[in-house]
């Protein structure tokens, strides 16, 4: 119905939406993971859940004030990916930002806000646990072979977590995407009395292959990096 081009609806705002939000990601992780450490240093003491609750609020604080920065781009991806079902025509990105703020106003740029956190704050939340907990998985697998921790490892890591992460949040996904597109007034509540339970899970196979592949390659650029920098906070 849409022709090859449809398969690339809204890639110019997701390219900006993703590359921006993985700087910012890393930038405000990076920062927020050093400023704890300084003001209230781990103790030698802490057990493994205070250690994962903490982990769990950096990722999640951190990804949160990006997505927050980052929510107009967020909103002008989702309308341009569902163009066609909307029937709203944008020529690019800078085009439909001015129309979506001229028409709607701030509220507009920042509508599904509240969802997008309820998404992506325990998204980071949970990949940030369970990425660390899978790279000293995979370290010890290293050590096991005599070898260091190389790039098919942090792949792993970065594929396992990023993909269970995302099948959990996933229905904030689909409130958020429905929030944006149809009707501010939507509800997990409503969803499900209309849909049933199975709608909250609707079109999450794509959406988890994307982020596996995604966290892969993110978490194997960033340990890389990391490692010729001479160590970060998050990966000394």
């Amino acid at each position: 119905q849409e022709g090859v081009r449809g398969l690339w609806a809204g890639v110019t705002a997701s390219c900006i939406r993703t590359a921006a939000g993985a700087g910012l990601y890393f930038l405000l992780l990076e920062r927020v993971t050093r400023e704890l450490n300084t003001k209230f240093p781990p103790g030698k003491d802490t057990n493994q859940s205070a250690a994962g609750l903490r982990t769990f609020g950096v990722g999640a604080a951190s990804r949160s004030l990006a997505a927050t920065l980052l929510c107009p781009i967020t909103v002008v991806k989702t309308r341009m990916e569902y163009a066609s079902v909307s029937g709203a025509t944008y020529t690019g990105v800078g085009q439909a930002l001015y129309a979506i703020g001229s028409k709607e106003g701030v509220k507009g740029l920042f509508s599904g806000l509240g969802s997008t956190l309820l998404r992506d704050a325990p998204f980071s939340g949970l990949n940030l646990v369970m990425y660390t907990q899978m790279r000293k998985v995979m370290a010890d697998f290293a050590a096991s072979q005599e070898r260091e921790v190389n790039v098919l490892d942090t792949c792993v890591a970065g594929a396992v977590s990023g993909g269970l992460a995302t099948f959990v949040t996933h229905p904030p996904d689909v409130l958020r995407t429905r929030i944006q597109l149809q009707n501010a007034q939507t509800t997990f509540r409503s969803i499900v009395a209309e849909e049933g339970f199975r709608a909250l899970w609707v079109g999450s196979l794509p959406r988890i292959m994307r982020r596996t592949l995604q966290q892969a390659l993110t978490w194997s650029m960033y340990e890389y990096i990391a490692r010729n920098l001479g160590g970060t906070s998050l990966s000394p």
